[in-house]
Order: structure tokens, then sequence, then C-alpha cells
């Protein structure tokens, strides 16, 4: 990206390690120099693109929860890597202390507080700066429906909320490959459908056979033309709890996919109706099932597959579903008060509960109870005599 500072070497992700000429003084200077230079990239990726960072995140923070993360979680941040064995306590104890990213640009200004989130600014430097292929960029809304044009799809689906743009550098190797492999071929875009939690290594490695359930069918990678046909198999997931997007999220890829006979099958309809027609009948349901769109593609060969897009879909954050403003809490009163401490208010009523029927059990207080009568029934008198 023009205007980024210097690189860093890839032992930049780990601590460094003093010589022995080095005094402690001088290790310390050299990390805090490492920190200042990590936050520089780190700032400029974030406000760059916010939300690019927040998603791509996300789907780290989902591969990182997953049981499945040997095969989910792929690139694996190197300084959690202990004598060969994932530590996967150390790296979800750092995630956990992940705040939001607005709180981590607030965080970055203050060169002072850099060696406290020491640990907080390698992770995420790992992710969002050294794992920088492929970048994501945000979609503008405005934008969407000529992404969405792109795949032709015949069939209504619900529009996603977000759509990020999957760019690889030209000399990526299977960018290069593709490339390399689309010559005399047409392309066109199809969907594809996964878990969430899948998605970090769809990114960095592409689609792979071994990420989607095996089927009866045929094993390969299965893509549709048609976004409604795929949508049922982007299952949803929690994502990350202090996301701008949503916390829980389900994503579909938009593919660029090579026209060639050698790696693709074509799926069509399948039907029964010809059972018990006679040769000329058969003939012309053949001659219609030819005529018939295509629902869906299995691809054997990967490498005819590229990543272009990822539809996002979202549930919007709690501070964005119920905005509140001040004129809103003034306006509910003890309502607004009491929806927004539910536990107390459960607690609350479960005392004055209690209260009740301890004051309708004692008979002391029936008593008093009674002497109060009396003297209204008494006042009473008096008062229409």
């Amino acid at each position: 990206m023009d205007g980024e500072p210097e690189a860093l070497s890839d032992t930049a992700t780990n601590c460094n390690f003093a010589s022995a000429s080095e005094t402690p003084s001088d290790n310390y200077q050299a990390r805090l120099d490492t920190l200042e230079k990590k936050a520089v990239h780190l700032r400029l990726v974030l406000e760059k693109d916010y939300k690019a960072a927040d998603i791509k995140w996300s789907l780290f923070v989902a591969a990182a929860f997953s049981f499945r993360y040997e095969s989910c979680l792929r690139p694996f941040p190197p300084v959690f890597m202990k004598s060969g064995v994932k530590d996967m306590d150390e790296l979800l104890s750092a995630i956990t202390d992940v705040p939001a990213l607005d709180l981590v640009l607030q965080q970055l200004d203050n060169l002072e507080m850099l060696p406290n989130i020491s640990d907080i600014i390698d992770l995420l430097f790992y992710v969002l700066v050294r794992l920088k292929e492929p970048n994501l960029k945000t979609v503008p809304t405005e934008a969407h429906a000529s992404v969405l044009e792109l795949s032709n799809s015949g069939k209504l689906a619900p529009n996603p909320q977000y759509i990020f743009q999957v760019i690889s550098t030209s000399k990526s190797p299977a960018e290069l490959r593709w490339k390399e492999l689309s010559k005399n071929h047409n392309v066109f875009y199809a969907y594809h459908g996964n878990r969430l939690e899948n998605f970090y290594t769809i990114l960095h490695f592409g689609l792979q056979q071994h990420l989607n359930k095996s089927t009866l069918l045929s094993s390969g990678v299965y893509l549709s033309p048609d976004l409604a046909v795929s949508l049922p198999y982007s299952h949803g997931g929690f994502g990350w709890g202090a996301s701008c997007i949503g916390g829980h999220l389900s994503c579909v890829a938009m593919c660029e996919v090579i026209d060639a006979p050698n790696g693709i099958n074509y799926q069509k309809p399948v039907s029964n109706e010809g059972d018990g027609l006679n040769e000329d009948g058969k003939k012309k349901l053949l001659e219609k099932c030819c005529d018939s769109p295509i629902t869906q593609y299995i691809v054997t060969n990967c490498d005819l597959v590229r990543v272009r897009y990822l539809l996002v879909y979202a549930k919007q954050p709690a501070s964005m579903r119920f905005p509140t403003t001040s004129s809103n809490r003034r306006a509910g009163g003890l309502r607004y008060w009491l929806s927004r401490h539910k536990l107390f208010s459960i607690l609350l009523g479960y005392g004055l509960m209690l209260a009740t029927i301890g004051f309708a059990n004692n008979q002391p207080i029936h008593y008093y109870y009674k002497v109060l009568l009396k003297k209204l029934d008494v006042a009473l008198a008096n008062i229409k005599v």
C-alpha cells in the first residue's frame, strides 16, 4: 500500500532476543521500537477500512473457538506454537483480552500504554497486517446490486448486509496459476455456502474439498449460480462479540470459476416423471431436462475457483438494534429502568412475593389489621353522626 512505513521482517511477530552485548535497557528499547512500528501499521489498516479489518478478525475468532480448530485455524499464529504444539488456552485467553477495535485505535495513540497491550498488538498485527494476502475491501451499499448481478442468479434471495471484495496481489502463486488455467476458457460466477468457522481458512487457502461434507452424489466443492441455493449451507455461527458488524454471522463466498471441461461436473434437476413412459416420452423428457437450468456445479479441481467476494449476513449489535436516546429514557421512566435491569427486576419481584406471603401468614399482623379496621369503622360512624 502506498505511503506505508517500512515493512517489518518476518521475525517481528515474535519477541526479540537480546544478544550478549545488549543490556536490559537496550532490549526494552528495541522491543518498544518494534511495538511502535507495529502500532503504526495496525493503525493504518484500521483507519483505511475499519469494517474489513473487523470481519477479518471476526473470522479468525470464529475459527479459533471452533472445536475443529485443527482444520479451521490455518494459518496458525506461530507465537502460540510451543514445541510444535498449539497452545490454544493461551491463544483463546489472548483473544478474550482484545477490546473493541475502536478502543484499540485509542490505545495505539498512547505510546506509554503500548508495553501494557503488547500481546494484543502482536496478535492483531499478525492477523490484520502480517496476513495481508488476501486483502479485504468493503463494497459500498450502493454497489451491492452490481456485484450480485455478476452471477445472473435466477432466484430471489435475501440481500446481504455487507459485501467484501477479496483482493489478491498479482504475484500471488494461486492467482498466477488461476490466470494461466483461465486462458482460452470462459469464466462465470457462482456461490458457495459453508460454515462460518471455515472461512478463515477459505480466504487464505481457497476452497478445499476437506472443508465440505461428503455426499452420495460426488466428491468436490459444490457451487451454485443461485444465491438462494447456497444460502442454506451457509450455517451461521458466533464470531467476535465486540464486532461492529455483529456477533452472529453467516457467510457466502462469491467465486469466479473457469469453465473448463475437466474439473467441473454440471448437475441439473433430477426428476422421476419418466417412469412408465415409452421411449418417445423418455426422449422428450430428456430434451426438456437438457434445456433446464443448472442447479449446481461440482468442482473437483479447486485451482479452477477463486473467491472474489464475501457476502456477510449479520445480526446487528444490540446498540444498533435498540437505539436509546436521552428523550427515550425520560419517556420510559420506571419501565425503561426495569427493562435495562431485568435480573434486578426479577429479584425484586421475587422478594415482594415472599414478603406478601410472610405478611399473610403472620398472626400479629392479622391482629393489627383487625384493630385498624375497627378504628376505621368507628371513625366512619362518627363522621356519619
